[in-house]
């Protein structure tokens, strides 16, 4: 029969995950072995995971949709780190008040992980009811904030996405099931045109919560947009992975219809061919006040290639248009392709 003590630190970590925390620290004044298998930073680093959440996870998650906060998060005084700096590594008062051969005796620990799971343990779990009361009033109001914040809509400053998701990081170090921090995180991402990070979040909070219907209600608004801009099986994308962009494909036959209305070929569209898309894509022509506010909205002046200025779009501005069009109502923007001449669905010319 195997015993513990033989066992790999990697086993022993996996096992161990599954302990109550107080168990585990007794399994480890059972014996030198144990203790050395008990207290292996790493274990402790892995257990505030399984215990509390991974904050490294969500941390990711956030980076890819543009939020970057992990360097804040790792210098930040009002967040349990995963790890102590250097200057917090010392020993706890109450093992250093003992003799030399009473820590001997009871193998005594006080590794940095250990230390950083007390910490994080003593923010989730406070000892005493105004603890408790401060810490939700607290964090109601963090939410508060953040909604506040979040007012402004995508046209806000990346900074405003970075100062929300770390007031709800705070939040979410003393209430790590809070499914509405996951919901309010996916909601950034959502407004950032991040759909699947923004997915992968609302994801974590509905395991939390099943029942906070906020959570559900944005989930199915992403997935009906993701499913119509990337499409299913065999389908061409509308847009890029980050949702930032066009697809290869939609930019292939972005370039196609540009060229087909620029009758002069002078690298801009003006007022007339832009009328001209909009009569295409609408079936009736366009007041020149619409033909105007949509110039504008997504270009201007432009350099024609002969050097005059036109008034008008160039590429950029028709993908812009679309791109937006897309985020707003992807299904339109399949049903615009078609009228130009190309399968809504794999984007290639109809014969």
């Amino acid at each position: 029969m195997t015993s513990l003590e033989t066992l790999p630190q990697e086993l022993f970590n996996q096992m161990a995950l599954d302990l109550e925390a107080a168990d585990l620290v007794t399994l480890a004044l059972t014996s030198r072995k144990l203790q050395t298998l008990a207290t292996c930073d790493q274990l402790w680093i892995e257990k505030i995971s399984a215990d509390f959440g991974s904050r490294s996870t969500i941390i990711d998650i956030l980076d890819d949709a543009g939020i970057e906060i992990a360097e804040t998060v790792a210098h930040s005084t009002d967040i349990v780190p995963w790890k102590l700096s250097s200057d917090e590594r010392e020993t706890d008062s109450s093992i250093s008040d003992m003799e030399e051969d009473e820590k001997t005796q009871i193998f005594s620990y006080t590794g940095e992980g250990l230390r950083c799971y007390r910490a994080r343990y003593a923010k989730v779990f406070p000892e005493s009811d105004d603890d408790l009361v401060s810490n939700t009033k607290h964090a109601d109001a963090m939410i508060d904030e953040t909604k506040q914040m979040l007012r402004a809509g995508p046209n806000a400053n990346i900074e405003v996405f970075r100062d929300a998701a770390l007031r709800l990081m705070v939040v979410q170090d003393s209430f790590p099931n809070s499914a509405e921090c996951f919901y309010l995180w996916a909601l950034m991402c959502f407004m950032l045109n991040s759909f699947k990070p923004s997915l992968r979040l609302l994801e974590i909070g509905h395991a939390i919560n099943a029942e906070f219907s906020p959570i559900s209600e944005l989930a199915a608004e992403v997935r009906s947009i993701v499913e119509t801009a990337y499409g299913n099986e065999g389908d061409a994308p509308l847009l890029n992975a980050s949702g930032s962009g066009p697809s290869n494909q939609l930019a292939r036959v972005l370039a196609i219809v540009f060229q087909r209305l620029d009758n002069d070929r002078d690298g801009v569209l003006n007022a007339s061919e832009i009328g001209k898309m909009v009569k295409i894509t609408n079936g009736q022509s366009p007041p020149a006040a619409m033909i105007s506010q949509i110039i504008h909205a997504f270009g201007g002046q432009i350099q024609s290639k002969s050097g005059r200025k036109v008034t008008g779009w160039d590429i950029n501005s028709l993908t812009n248009f679309y791109i937006a069009q897309t985020l707003d109502d992807p299904k339109e923007t399949r049903s615009d392709l078609a009228k130009f001449g190309f399968d809504s669905q794999t984007l290639k010319p109809l014969p």
